[in-house]
């Protein structure tokens, strides 16, 4: 019997790598990682992050969100596998939050000649534009596994956690989908805002708050059809670029992959988010660990974010009014019906066209506050041995992309368990 502290970490996107390859650096640490995907390397490693979506088993099946209050549940799409949903994004890789910590994700902006029209429209139309770091090297996707080596964890894939297995108030494992129990010293959750408190409520863990406090960033794309020279290769860049204005952000998409080739996309959202939503676990089917939550965001409903979604909205407009983009698109579409742009002609119009439109940016965040579910540590309230590091705990949602600030966040937990 080892006398080392065995770690298990469950869930290995950018937290639970993080956590998983800082803690075996620690020689007094056994530290296994467990993924419900597959533990193999990503090897989509191009540059459309369209590609990366359509890889298979790198999303989870069955998750479904509804963005409004009362809205249609649709397709959320988040990561599974090595990587997690890191392996999926856009690259976008801005610092910020909370968690002023150092981390190891390498970033460079675009080449000016990799640029997409969109891109460069955008460049020219705004002065608050600019090139975007993103997790690439030389034209190539970068994970977090690049950055943070696993070579001293345990690494099982195909492994996913139903639930904590409690000894009173103290974590002394994990059961797997498949019934096996993987022993634990302490455990740390790292499956995502949407993964970790299922996990926590499946468990009959009563913390209040768990579940509670759900955030992502609202978006509402404007679909570009694209002259043809202007056209991007779906196998190019997708994004390079961003504007950045206060809390609002405009993203551009030089292409949407290879299903639609020809059309771009102005993705005005707003970073600074009020509105709270929910998950819980599936009415029906509570201790069915298949059984996806229950996820309703409840976006637009405090009226800060529909005032600030309503500016984003203008904001991208205007921009399209601009001459660097009248020179690059030949049509302009709020839905699928293509309804254009110009019946958006005034704030109320906007107003009301929101609801049904919004979307997000999958940054699912803040259902296991720090403050609330989680001590400063990340330690569950009245547990041993139980904690949680991803984008859950955050006490608030980023006014970035949430991907390197997760990663800062799992640097600075770490740096206070082994402190």
């Amino acid at each position: 019997m080892s006398d080392r502290v065995r770690w298990v970490v469950v869930g290995a996107g950018t937290a639970g790598v993080v956590v998983a390859s800082l803690l075996a650096a620690h020689p007094e640490y056994e530290v296994v990682l467990l993924e419900a995907g597959t533990a193999e390397p990503v090897s989509e490693r191009g540059d459309s992050f369209f590609d990366a979506l359509a890889a298979p088993g790198r999303t989870i099946d069955g998750l479904v969100a509804s963005r409004v209050e009362g809205g249609p549940a649709t397709p959320y799409r988040r990561g599974r596998g090595l990587g997690g949903s890191g392996v999926l994004n856009a690259m976008v890789a801005l610092p910020g939050g909370p968690f002023d910590a150092e981390h190891r994700l390498y970033a460079e902006t675009a080449h000016p000649a990799e640029l997409g029209a969109v891109d460069r429209a955008l460049l020219a139309a705004s002065p608050d534009a600019a090139p975007v770091p993103l997790t690439r090297r030389g034209g190539h996707r970068l994970t977090v596994v690049d950055h943070y080596p696993l070579d001293d964890v345990e690494v099982r894939g195909d492994a996913g956690v139903d639930r904590i297995v409690l000894d009173g108030r103290r974590v002394v494992g994990v059961r797997l989908v498949d019934g096996t129990e993987v022993a634990a010293d302490r455990v740390v959750l790292s499956a995502g805002a949407i993964g970790s408190p299922t996990i926590l409520l499946r468990s009959g863990v009563d913390v209040p708050g768990v579940g509670e406090g759900l955030k992502d960033h609202p978006s509402a794309p404007i679909t570009l059809a694209l002259r043809a020279d202007a056209t991007a290769d779906p196998s190019s860049l997708a994004v390079g670029t961003v504007l950045r204005r206060g809390p609002l952000q405009v993203l551009p998409l030089n292409h949407v992959g290879r299903t639609a080739v020809g059309y771009g996309v102005l993705m005005p959202a707003l970073m600074r988010v009020r509105s709270e939503g929910s998950l819980r676990l599936h009415p029906d089917r509570p201790d069915d660990p298949s059984a996806p939550p229950h996820i309703d965001l409840r976006m637009l409903s405090h009226p800060d974010d529909m005032a600030g979604m309503v500016e984003a909205v203008a904001l991208t407009l205007e921009l399209l009014r601009d001459p660097a983009f009248e020179r690059i698109v030949d049509a302009s579409y709020v839905d699928d019906a293509g309804t254009g742009a110009a019946a958006l002609d005034s704030p109320e119009a906007i107003a009301a066209w929101l609801p049904g439109h919004v979307g997000d940016y999958v940054h699912a965040s803040c259902t296991c506050r720090m403050g609330v579910v989680v001590d400063e540590r990340g330690a569950v309230r009245d547990h041993e041995a139980l904690f949680v590091c991803d984008a859950s705990v955050f006490p608030d949602i980023p006014e970035v992309n949430t991907n390197v600030p997760t990663a800062m966040l799992a640097e600075a937990l770490v740096t206070r368990w082994t402190s």
